[in-house]
């Protein structure tokens, strides 16, 4: 059976080598064929993508089949090569953690220059960041850079670890004390006449502070109603850079390799259902608290791997409430 016709449609994140590391160019499609006969949703490859001569094939592959979305940094090479593929079939992410310096804040100017270069190439780019404790007080920042320059999305994206494919640790994730001084600042840019633009975010805890009070285009507050928990192995996915499939990219467990293996064959497997009964489970560090029916533990895979003495309690959560 397709993923395709699973209740819920799948996301997967896919760390994109460059051309130096990982993969050679020719697995990849082969990888990118195998995803796509399995029906997934969304793509979206992290890394350096665009710097990989097999990515035009690539795009190829997956032209038509699902909403593909390119991970690119702003580098002069990378906006290079973009003008040399189709401006179709896909969405582009602007990741801003380059933008940010943690005594200088968001270079602003730079960060101009380069949306202002993407839109020559006819490219309108998601701003993205991923939340770390370094870089959390300047997401009121990016959020009047978009507000300013018409940039319409902003997306807050979830962790990754396992690997040494980010340039961050596990010691640089937020945990609840960060969170707790983000909201004291957050407040204060909410009383700003401010026009936010759509914002996706990941993590449960920072969307609560974050979208708290904020109304939908039809003059409804925000909810998230849809949450029904930690959806790694469910409605997320992640391939890192050697083809193996994890539940998500903040829960390293290999579930099986593609190409060796066929997606559908791999999502229907022991490993993939072994955590999804452990998600159904009440994490120890979670036991008492009045809102689990609410959050139903967060983000599992952090908890799991980094919060052990905590009993694998959401890094971002203080405690039972």
């Amino acid at each position: 059976m397709g993923l395709d016709l699973l209740d819920t449609p799948v996301r997967l994140t896919w760390d994109f080598p460059d051309d130096a590391i990982g993969q050679t160019g020719a697995c990849l499609p082969a990888i990118a064929d195998r995803v796509a006969a399995g029906g997934v949703f969304f793509v979206t490859l992290q890394g350096r993508p665009l710097l990989h001569p097999a990515t035009e094939e690539v795009l190829g592959v997956f032209d038509g089949g699902c909403q593909l979305l390119i991970t690119c940094h702003g580098h002069s090479d990378e906006l290079a090569r973009l003008a040399q593929l189709p401006q179709a079939g896909y969405q582009l992410l602007l990741d801003a953690a380059g933008f940010i310096d943690s005594n200088q804040g968001v270079d602003t100017r730079r960060l101009l220059s380069v949306v202002h270069a993407l839109h020559l190439l006819e490219c309108k780019p998601v701003i993205i960041l991923t939340p770390l404790r370094d870089n959390l007080f300047y997401i009121p920042d990016l959020l009047r850079f978009c507000s300013d320059h018409q940039v319409a999305k902003f997306k807050l994206s979830n962790a990754h670890i396992g690997d040494s494919f980010h340039d961050y640790s596990a010691a640089d994730l937020p945990r609840w004390q960060d969170l707790d001084l983000f909201r004291k600042s957050w407040l204060e840019f909410t009383k700003e006449s401010c026009q936010l633009p759509t914002m996706e975010i990941h993590d449960l805890f920072l969307w609560e502070i974050m979208m708290s009070g904020q109304k939908t285009a039809g003059g409804q507050e925000q909810n998230r109603s849809e949450y029904g928990g930690c959806q790694a192995g469910n409605s997320l996915g992640h391939i890192d850079c050697q083809g193996v499939v994890h539940p998500c990219a903040a829960w390293p467990q290999p579930l099986g390799k593609l190409p060796d293996q066929s997606l559908a064959d791999i999502w229907a497997g022991y490993e993939r259902l072994a955590v999804r009964e452990q998600i159904a489970g009440t994490p120890g560090g979670c036991h008492g608290c009045s809102d689990i029916d609410i959050c139903f533990g967060g983000c599992r895979g952090l908890a799991l791997h980094l919060n052990r003495s905590g009993g694998e309690r959401d890094l971002m959560c203080s405690g039972p409430r």
